[in-house]
């Protein structure tokens, strides 16, 4: 009985070293034309993984190293980045006037 608890305890640490091991943390800067862009949304595509950038544009995330990053926020075309093992990841989004004029009533 101790030996499946032992393989049990084994196999969890395992894993969870695994998964330290292929985490990394992604730092950068959103901007948009006119300088750094404050509450940008920096997700994690398909988890809920995410944070927002600071008053400087500034974000850092941990996520996995092929991870998809989604760059959002109004009146901007959403920007995805794939991390590819990066840990600078400096992102200018493009304004969507499109989008913008359905936000605007």
């Amino acid at each position: 009985m101790n030996f499946n608890l032992l393989k049990k305890l084994l196999f969890l640490s395992i894993m969870l070293t695994t998964s330290i091991i292929f985490a990394q943390t992604v730092t950068g800067t959103v901007t948009g034309d006119d300088g750094p862009l404050p509450g940008v949304n920096v997700i994690e595509k398909g988890t809920t993984n995410g944070v927002i950038t600071d008053f400087d544009g500034k974000y850092s995330i941990d996520v996995g190293a092929d991870a998809v990053l989604e760059f959002s926020f109004i009146g901007y075309a959403t920007q995805e980045v794939v991390v590819n093992g990066r840990s600078v990841i400096d992102v200018k989004l493009v304004e969507d006037t499109q989008a913008l004029d359905e936000v605007v009533v």
